[in-house]
């Protein structure tokens, strides 16, 4: 199939996917509406939309992996497929609905979508970017989109996606030379020309930043992270213009200090089991028979739980310093990156040696998939234990997870970035384990 075939059919499913989920919030087309859903898909409100796509495009394109939703294949980092960001929920929505398709060279095809907004920007290499019509479901249905040609600085138009994460230095920064608002419209709002930028501290997950290259570059714009790297291989952030500011943004950005992050905790996604699972047993397979278990731990892999959009997963291993030498090669393929955090924190009033809560860490930004924490420790040892046994205890304690994630929101809001974010959780998290040993002795809890 051609890709201008290609992405008619993909902006086709994704603003359908739009419509039903603007349905879901109580806009748009009314509840019960016949929008190509069928009765075997249930109202609109029973359906999750990327779940949805990601159906209809492996129905679609047979022979093309679908990343993302609630959870899809992981092929190989080089292509092709799909990747659907996450898309919008009833805590948040105006969150937009991205697809991708990747092959080979990367991304090829973007489409973003604004449920709330109705509006559905499709963009293909060499094919230009274009707006789809109230209504439209096609490319051909729209008109030809750009950004706008504003050179100075000082009074353009800024929209972010909330300040909430970020330093104060910068807001304050950027507030003196632009006019910085919150909007819904984003990057969709730089391309059609109705704003001069977009900045978000982030994360922004992988497949919304993979539907952005395409768009952005296909409406004469420019993207990277705040830093200026490249949006894909970036530390999650996304500064998107109309180009000719690109760099004044980029130098107000770095000389008010930078933009190291401020932790983000997001509402509990449903998704969040079926993807931890899905990465677990990846690993399985990638890792091989030393890897003597493989876990999805942490806050996602929590019913209901409040989390920062990153997976924490646990290897289990016999010897560390075998698994470090052993495992490099196979996950430098997958996308991580070994980090020097060679010990876990040792609960107060433990008399343990610290080598015994000894690990090795491995962590992935900026795909292919998820980012993701991997904590590699010694089977048996405390650590391995603590992690397993945070997890279980939340999972059969549902009525203490809305105290934590209430916690964990105020301590995001309250600290300046994410090292103080974990240096005052870990002794919460003592705390937790100290009512939970009791519940292990009571009920035989093994790991």
């Amino acid at each position: 199939m051609a890709d201008g075939e290609m992405l008619a059919r993909a902006a086709e499913l994704t603003a359908r996917t739009g419509r039903r989920a603007a349905a879901t919030f109580g806009v748009g087309a009314p509840r019960g509406a016949d929008d190509g859903a069928g009765p075997e898909n249930g109202p609109p409100e029973a359906v999750e939309a990327a779940g949805l796509l990601r159906a209809e495009l492996a129905a679609a394109f047979p022979d093309v992996a679908v990343c993302g939703g609630t959870v899809g294949a992981r092929p190989d980092p080089a292509g092709p497929r799909w990747m659907i960001a996450p898309p919008p929920r009833t805590d948040d929505p105006a969150r937009p609905l991205c697809l991708a398709y990747e092959d080979a060279s990367g991304p090829s095809l973007g489409v973003v979508q604004l449920p709330l907004g109705g509006r559905t920007v499709a963009a293909g290499r060499g094919l230009g970017c274009r707006l789809l019509a109230d209504g439209g479901t096609e490319p051909a249905d729209c008109r030809p989109v750009r950004t706008g040609g504003r050179a100075e600085l000082t009074g353009a138009r800024a929209l972010t996606d909330g300040p909430a994460g970020w330093p104060e230095p910068l807001l304050t920064a950027v507030h003196r030379r632009v006019a910085l608002t919150a909007s819904g419209g984003g990057a969709l709002d730089v391309v059609t020309g109705r704003a001069d930028a977009w900045l978000s501290i982030g994360p922004v997950t992988y497949g919304e930043r993979a539907a952005l290259t395409v768009v952005v570059a296909e409406a004469g714009g420019r993207i990277t992270d705040l830093s200026g790297a490249p949006v894909l291989t970036g530390d999650g952030s996304v500064l998107v213009t109309n180009g000719p500011l690109h760099e004044g943004f980029l130098r107000l950005i770095a000389e008010a200090g930078g933009h190291e992050p401020k932790p983000v905790v997001d509402a509990p996604d449903p998704g969040w089991a079926a993807e931890g699972a899905a990465l677990t047993e990846g690993l399985r397979a990638l890792l091989g028979p030393l890897a003597l278990r493989a876990e999805h731990i942490g806050s996602t892999s929590v019913p209901g739980m409040a989390a920062k959009p990153v997976f924490d997963l646990q290897v289990s291993v016999a010897d560390l310093a075998e698994a470090a030498v052993a495992f490099d090669g196979p996950l430098a393929g997958a996308g991580f990156e070994p980090a020097p955090h060679l010990r876990d924190h040792v609960p107060a009033g433990r008399a343990d040696a610290p080598e015994r809560w000894a690990k090795r860490f491995w962590s992935r930004r900026g795909g292919p998939g998820p980012d993701v924490n991997l904590h590699v420790r010694r089977a048996g040892s405390p650590n391995e234990r603590l992690a397993l046994l945070f997890r279980d205890w939340f999972r059969a304690h549902p009525e203490a997870v809305p105290a934590y994630a209430r916690f964990k929101r105020e301590l995001a809001h309250r600290v300046p970035e994410l090292g103080a974010y974990a240096d005052v959780k870990d002794p919460v998290v003592d705390l937790v384990i100290e009512v939970a040993e009791p519940w292990a002795a009571a009920t035989g809890w093994r790991p």
